[in-house]
């Protein structure tokens, strides 16, 4: 069929990405025939922080805005002791840290980026012992974290970015829960556990910021349960392994109310005064339920979800058909699927939220974490061999990381393994046999994407000939991408036109369409 169109059309989109990708050098902090290692990177007043090691072996503290002439020193010895900077967070457009400089203990420090603006924000333990504030979370506008106070117990701080408004909120004993590295967050209010004796011992409490508003959600007899569980929000609650003494560890629920915290469902019952435990782990919300992994007392660990309610609690996959369990641990949202680790036989599985549905993508490399989600792929580390790995979700796709500078494997800094988003690019420690041998700060860039194109001469639509700078649409017409035609154009490939796109022929020419062109 030819068709002749002489007016703009207006069409239809999604992003299309060539998945090409550069690996790049930030700044070879250690120039002698170390790596300088560098970790902890964090995006604060638009600027990128991290901690690396100098050719004198010592860690200290480094800025940069992801070119090596803006990647600098910005406190070393002896203004803070070596390898002492931890616990970094962005908060007021400024970076909040921990250090020691010998002299204070290790005590909560502040940096807007610059060399006179890192210092010293607070001496909250006096003298050398320090508080070692950690547990750094931002809510209700508010820098929450935890800290010895001078009587060397874990104590509440909240901060509200001024050393006058940094204080202790209530002097009892706390801690975070599961083994997280931060408080929990629902609706503006941590939670934490806290000690509530004489009266109750140890509970669930949760704080907005104020000595009013911190208060005890559930009494002892019950807290968190498993080691390294997470925690899910939906409709205004927090899903999360509790532990009781009658149940073990199992899926519970609070709105922020006693009455509201409750367990959501026993999975596995106690056998002869055993403690069988469903062990919910790896909560992620995901099309308005909560999907984790557990047990129940026919399956193994498995993929499960809950719409909050015991009925509505059901098991999505048996990955590892019968009592053994599959043992999915991680889960990313990814192109509208949810992508789930098992750690029997190493497996990628990709779940629309149906047993049909939820199906083996492909092997995973041992001991496997998702890193990131960028550039239209999934990124995931291997803590084993140390390697980035990447996968568009499709079956037997998981490789290793590429880039188009390189074929050198991207290895990944054992020391931290994170991936961390600043100004479009990823950044990490890593090291690349053609990039940088040695381990360094480096980040992988996607290239610019061409929206606008302009077919200049005449004949295929396919033919780069035609088109300014040889470069021709993707068959795939995204959301704001505009095609310009100045010639006598025949479209003879098969041309998907998203929303929010347009194809306009200029006066007096024409595009015939010899392919397919389809307007959705």
């Amino acid at each position: 069929m030819k068709k002749h169109i002489s007016s703009t059309i207006l069409l239809l989109g999604f992003f299309i990405n060539t998945h090409s990708q550069t690996l790049e050098l930030v700044k070879e902090i250690s120039t002698g025939f170390g790596s300088s290692n560098p970790y902890n990177f964090t995006a604060a007043a638009n600027k990128l922080f991290f901690v690396a090691k100098d050719d004198a072996n010592q860690f200290n503290l480094y800025v940069t805005e992801g070119t090596a002439a803006t990647t600098q020193l910005l406190v070393g010895p002896p203004a803070i002791q070596n390898g002492t900077v931890y616990s970094m967070i962005a908060y007021n457009n400024k970076l909040f840290f921990t250090c020691s400089d010998g002299v204070n203990g290790q005590e909560l420090w502040v940096s807007d980026g610059t060399v006179a603006g890192t210092l010293l924000f607070k001496d909250l333990y006096p003298g050398v012992t320090g508080s070692y504030p950690s547990a750094f979370t931002v809510a209700n506008g508010k820098l929450f974290f935890m800290g010895n106070g001078l009587d060397g117990e874990r104590r509440l701080y909240v901060s509200d970015g001024t050393p006058a408004g940094t204080f202790i909120i209530q002097n009892r004993g706390i801690n975070v829960f599961n083994g997280f590295n931060n408080f929990a967050v629902l609706n503006n209010e941590i939670y934490f556990i806290g000690d509530g004796a004489p009266l109750y011992g140890y509970g669930l409490w949760k704080s907005d910021g104020t000595a009013a508003g911190t208060i005890l959600v559930k009494a002892g007899g019950f807290s968190p349960g498993v080691l390294g569980s997470n925690y899910a929000v939906l409709n205004n609650k927090m899903y999360f392994s509790g532990f009781d003494d009658i149940h073990g560890s199992e899926l519970w629920v609070t709105d922020g109310t006693e009455a509201g915290t409750q367990m959501v469902i026993n999975m596995r019952a106690d056998v002869g005064g055993i403690l069988y435990s469903g062990s919910p782990m790896a909560l992620t919300t995901y099309n308005s339920k909560i999907y984790f992994s557990a047990a129940d007392d026919t399956h193994g660990q498995e993929l499960f979800m809950t719409d909050g309610t015991a009925g509505g609690t059901q098991l999505v996959k048996d990955m590892r058909p019968g009592p053994d369990p599959g043992v999915p641990y991680e889960m990313v949202i990814y192109n509208g699927l949810l992508y789930i680790l098992n750690s029997y036989n190493r497996e990628m599985w990709k779940s629309d939220g149906t047993t049909a549905g939820t199906q083996l993508v492909a092997m995973a490399p041992e001991m496997a974490r998702f890193g990131a989600v960028w550039n239209n792929r999934i990124y995931i580390i291997s803590n084993s061999n140390q390697y980035l790995w990447q996968s568009d979700g499709v079956a037997s796709t998981i490789g290793y990381a590429t880039a188009t500078n390189t074929t050198a494997l991207i290895g990944i800094n054992a020391t931290d393994q994170t991936l961390t988003f600043y100004n479009d690019a990823l950044y990490f420690g890593g090291s690349s046999t053609v990039i940088s041998p040695s381990t360094e700060p480096l980040k992988l860039v996607a290239p610019a994407i061409v929206t606008s194109f302009s077919f200049t001469g005449n004949g295929n639509w396919s033919n780069p000939a035609n088109w300014a700078g040889g470069l021709v649409p993707p068959s795939t017409l995204p959301s704001g991408y505009t095609v310009v035609i100045n010639g006598n154009c025949i479209l003879d490939i098969a041309v998907h036109a998203q929303p929010g796109s347009s194809i306009t022929v200029a006066s007096g020419k024409s595009l015939v369409i010899a392919g397919s062109l389809t307007i959705q």
